[in-house]
């Protein structure tokens, strides 16, 4: 597990500045040099508001409680204050298994980040983890397009992914919790979760449950899904003399191209 003894490093703060509209870097460097460790009683500090749907995988949280018993706190983790209580920014993983453990009072540094500044640091310590929970991105990245006006192609940048790739993470959201739960717990890979995210919640309960019932690969899970809906989202249009076809399903579109090159062969 890493031991993280800075707030910033060169990743972050790039990603900061570039994308928040604050003085975000002296705001956060100041406080996290002259703030010093406090002990804070656990029962005062409360789950992120940004990811409080998000669940943590059940084999992270043993990894984390285990973890503490074995070394218990190389580094503080990172607050904020929110109304009347504190509210977790950095260690949310260690702070979730402290409550699980009961431990009474954590090690913490106290930082003065606003929603936006939240979000970035939240989202950045996500990505930092060596097997990070898509779920935890497709909130924290949808909380920053709502709130904030993040475009698909500024979340793109963040996340060093296609903006097609932004808006099938996006997509997630619509799942209903249960299959996020599978998601996160790694029973149903993000593929999987991607092919059916389209879908009303029955159907794509009726489906994840085909999934496990037949083993189904994501590629079979797509051909499912396809042949149980219309492809109301295809499009084909004629741009510059070239045919470009777009559609959610991205193996509908390889299989139709193919299809059109095999034409064109057979009329020379």
């Amino acid at each position: 597990m890493k031991n993280q003894n800075k707030i910033i490093n060169n990743d972050l703060k790039t990603l900061l500045e570039k994308f928040s509209n604050t003085d975000v870097i002296p705001t956060i460097e100041q406080n996290y040099a002259r703030e010093s460790i406090v002990n804070i009683p656990l029962n005062e500090i409360e789950d992120n508001q940004f990811l409080k749907k998000a669940r943590i995988s059940e084999s992270n949280l043993s990894e984390y409680k285990e973890y503490i018993l074995d070394n218990g706190f190389i580094r503080p983790l990172v607050v904020r204050h929110v109304k009347d209580h504190y509210e977790i920014v950095i260690g949310r993983r260690l702070f979730i298994a402290c409550k699980i453990l009961k431990i009474k009072e954590i090690p913490v540094i106290i930082a003065n980040f606003n929603d936006e500044e939240t979000l970035l640091v939240l989202l950045a310590d996500t990505l930092e983890q060596k097997s990070y929970n898509v779920v935890e991105v497709a909130y924290l990245i949808n909380n920053l397009r709502k709130s904030f006006n993040y475009k698909n192609k500024d979340l793109s940048k963040l996340l060093k992914q296609s903006t097609s790739q932004v808006s099938n993470i996006l997509q997630l959201l619509n799942l209903p919790k249960e299959i996020l739960k599978d998601v996160v717990n790694e029973k149903l890979s993000y593929g999987h979760a991607k092919a059916i995210s389209r879908l009303s919640e029955s159907e794509a309960i009726n489906i994840k449950n085909e999934i496990y019932k037949n083993k189904l690969s994501v590629r079979e899970t797509e051909d499912l899904v396809r042949s149980k809906t219309k492809n109301d989202d295809l499009k084909v249009s004629l741009k510059k003399n070239k045919i470009v076809i777009t559609s959610q399903n991205e193996h509908l579109i390889e299989d139709l191209y193919q299809k059109i090159l095999n034409l064109n062969i057979k009329d020379k």
